[in-house]
């Protein structure tokens, strides 16, 4: 942060905490400078992009290119790393000293070189693998994918179905290889010549989706795959470089940040999406039109399980429901779903100010001044809404909305864009509905068993990206006979078996979290000698907040956690599998500056 932003940053705040927030500013740059200033240190790790000159000739006698992704992988690591060394058959074959070694597509291998890299791997050197390396043997028959399913312990069941449009990675938040994009990032890989491959594997980063992100059976599209076997780190991924030219956002090199810090062992910490150690997120919510009663019965079974929803309501036919209303109101969040349920995109300001007003008068009418304070959330009837949507719902005191699936590639909130200039705890937090809803079930005429299983991968889906579910509902399906009334009751009951990592909530709570969670300022990273630093901007009040540590090997985890200099409060530590530890911060954080160090 240059000091322009830090005044830039300063003229923005109100003038009751513009010191605090100035401060926390100050202190979150000295600090951010330090980290960087580790990061960039030399290391001392030796990163090799292997040649295969078997690939090389078996592409051109087929009017193949291999030289432009080797190209890739220089472009990317010049920027990435201080130095990398590109090697030779000669090279490999010689021997290596540890370190990482980047095998992109090397289709072709012959026995010497296979035997080279299992040699590197076993002598403690970590693997970066992409698609068919190893497919094929020095003359170039098929010899299938036994090198690298070893190597990773995984099996590659297929190539991706193209005409499903299964081309897109969703990659797991906070996980210990792809901490650096967000959870359930949709990236798309492009219609090209190498297929991706889908695989098998205990440990997986990432999976193929559609567009849709339809909920197919788990056991085939494993996308990016790791592996620690000693001392020794290996990753797999399940695409091929000519990928990498349709990532126009530039995801990919994130998450191969990630995938590089991993294979050197080092330490990182992140701040993760969620409160309290939780892995996901869950909104269940009822679009409550037509047949308003049957929110009555949507409510009882989230009431059996302690879960608070929210009802968007329509409140053309909320008027007239308003004993319902009150009741759902007692326990349950109340929303806004328009006035009538046609939608708003494409309308001018005037048309719809004036049906967005008459909106919040008919809640007013019904809920009185409560309307006010707790009636903050939105959904748009037919998911149909723009900026100009977006703008006069935050002038009417409107602070979060449920959008529709094409509204983020990520599985996360997102602070609107509608008014870039706003601060987080004034813009409004987008809620994406990224999950299926009962008109995608109705649609596909599924069988009641068909849509159980569907729902339930779903939510599997969800949980191990570490993202924000939203289940919707519409009234008027949740009448005795229909499917979500059937569908529903497992559901909430699988909530309740994950009460220890999923946070069930509503969307006034999830998004007051993501408004809270920003005032911790952090940059995710290497960890800086043995201490990290972030800083709690004001007013503070930050209960819950998470720091996700990845360790340097299976074999070591966070022991202890030293506040620097002492007082400062004490985070719980969670072992979460062999290669995360969290760091829950239970209390109430003020504003300020926090250092930890780590011991392992």
């Amino acid at each position: 942060m240059s000091t322009t932003e830090i005044g830039g940053l300063m003229q923005r705040q109100s003038t009751s905490c513009e010191w605090q927030r100035w401060l926390a500013a100050l202190l979150l740059w000295c600090g951010l400078v330090l980290q960087a200033q580790a990061t960039t240190a030399p290391t001392l790790i030796n990163v090799y992009l292997y040649e295969s000159p078997l690939t090389q000739a078996f592409f051109s006698a087929n009017n193949a290119f291999y030289e432009p992704m080797k190209d890739r992988w220089k472009t990317y690591l010049r920027q990435s790393t201080n130095s990398f060394k590109e090697v030779t058959r000669t090279n490999l074959l010689a021997g290596l000293k540890p370190g990482v070694l980047v095998l992109g597509s090397a289709v072709l291998l012959d026995a010497q070189e296979r035997k080279a890299i299992e040699n590197f791997a076993n002598s403690g050197g970590s693997l970066l693998i992409t698609w068919g390396t190893g497919a094929r043997d020095a003359k170039g028959r098929w010899t299938g994918y036994g090198f690298i399913e070893s190597l990773l312990n995984m099996k590659v069941v297929g190539k991706v179905l193209v005409d499903d449009n299964e081309l897109f990675v969703n990659t797991f938040g906070n996980g210990p290889i792809s901490w650096g994009l967000p959870a359930g990032e949709r990236i798309f890989l492009g219609e090209i010549a190498e297929t991706p491959l889908r695989v098998q594997a205990p440990n997986l980063a990432a999976r193929y989706f559609n567009w849709q992100r339809f909920p197919k059976p788990k056991n085939n599209n494993g996308a990016v795959a790791f592996h620690e076997q000693g001392a020794s780190r290996r990753v797999y991924l399940g695409f091929s470089e000519a990928s990498w030219d349709y990532d126009e956002r530039s995801r990919l090199p994130k998450l191969l940040d990630s995938i590089m810090a991993w294979l050197q062992h080092e330490v990182v910490v992140t701040k993760t999406a969620w409160p309290h150690g939780d892995t996901s997120a869950q909104l269940l919510e009822m679009d409550t039109e037509a047949k308003f009663e049957n929110a009555l019965n949507f409510a009882k079974e989230l009431d059996s399980a302690d879960i608070k929803g929210t009802f968007y309501s329509l409140t053309s036919i909320a008027l007239q429901n308003r004993d319902i209303v009150a009741q759902l109101a007692q326990k349950h969040e109340i929303g806004y779903h328009g006035e009538v349920h046609f939608g708003y995109k494409g309308k001018t300001e005037a048309a719809q100010a004036e049906r967005l007003n008459l909106m919040a008068s008919e809640m007013k009418n019904i809920m009185g001044s409560r309307a006010t304070q707790d009636v903050t959330g939105f959904r748009a009837p037919t998911e149909s809404w723009d900026a100009t949507t977006e703008i006069l719902l935050r002038q009417l005191g409107v602070r979060h909305h449920v959008a529709d699936p094409a509204s983020s590639e990520a599985r996360l909130p997102f602070f609107s864009r509608s008014e870039p200039a706003l601060l987080a705890d004034q813009a409004i937090v987008v809620l994406p509905r990224t999950q299926m809803d009962d008109l995608n079930y109705l649609g596909l005429k599924l069988s009641t068993d068909k849509a159980s299983e569907l729902i339930g991968l779903d939510f599997d889906y969800l949980h191990e990206a570490g993202a924000l579910g939203v289940l919707s509902v519409h009234s008027q399906n949740y009448g005795p006979q229909g499917l979500m009334t059937v569908l529903t009751p497992p559901y909430v009951k699988r909530l309740q078996a994950h009460r220890k990592d999923v946070w069930a909530a509503s969307g006034a709570e999830i998004a007051n979290w993501w408004r809270m969670r920003e005032r911790v300022q952090f940059q995710d990273g290497k960890l800086m000698g043995d201490q990290f630093t972030f800083v709690v901007q004001a007013p503070g009040q930050v209960k819950g907040v998470t720091f996700m540590v990845t360790h340097a090997s299976a074999n070591t985890h966070v022991k202890q956690v030293l506040p620097v200099p002492s007082g400062l409060p004490q985070p719980e530590v969670m072992k979460l599998d062999a290669w995360r530890s969290a760091l829950v911060f239970n209390q109430s954080l003020p504003p300020g500056s926090y250092t930890y160090k780590l011991g392992f």
